[in-house]
């Protein structure tokens, strides 16, 4: 019982997000079951899949709308999870065998959620809401790995970043090189 006590609190941040996403789509889920049978039991069968759709939108907008924008920030929120598991993993040098089922486990959710999603009469709607928040991960990570990134590696060693010159005197290269120290 302590060895699973012991591992609970080591990787505790990992365990409750993993059952914070877990929750939030299941109730997700079954509120959108229940609005989804309601709505799709007024539609008729025999349509073609654009009046269907169309109907939907037309007599539900408020409530597609309200699901769409849940389901945004949940693939969002889920999405950022696994890229800062992913990256704070990467950075420690030695890969922890013990956290990365924990990483699979959550690219395995993301994938059922998302098949969920799109496994309905709505579905365009929700496959531009997967781009959208894919999009917004993806902004999100380039933007604060360039905020963050160790400039120092960018340059080769002996490079020369800048070329000053020629100098008049030898105090105005002593200046000059005072200058760039400080």
């Amino acid at each position: 019982m302590n060895i699973i006590i012991d591992k609970f609190k080591r990787y505790k941040l990992y365990f409750l997000n993993l059952l914070f996403i877990a929750i939030a789509w299941s109730v997700y889920f079954l509120f959108f079951n229940n609005f989804y049978k309601e709505a799709a039991f007024y539609i008729d069968k025999k349509e073609s899949f654009f009046i269907q759709l169309l109907f939907l939108t037309t007599y539900y907008l408020d409530e597609i709308l309200l699901y769409i924008a849940l389901a945004f920030v949940l693939l969002t929120i889920h999405q950022l999870m696994m890229v800062y598991f992913y990256i704070s993993e990467q950075k420690k040098l030695t890969i922890n065998k013990k956290v990365q089922p924990i990483i699979w486990l959550l690219l395995l959710l993301f994938i059922i959620f998302v098949t969920g999603l799109v496994s309905n009469l709505i579905w365009p709607l929700f496959i531009l809401t997967f781009i959208f928040s894919l999009t917004v991960v993806y902004i999100i990570y380039v933007t604060t790995r360039y905020m963050y990134e160790d400039n120092q590696n960018l340059y080769a060693n002996n490079e020369n970043i800048k070329t000053k010159g020629p100098f008049e005197t030898k105090e105005v290269v002593q200046e000059y090189v005072s200058e760039f120290d400080s």
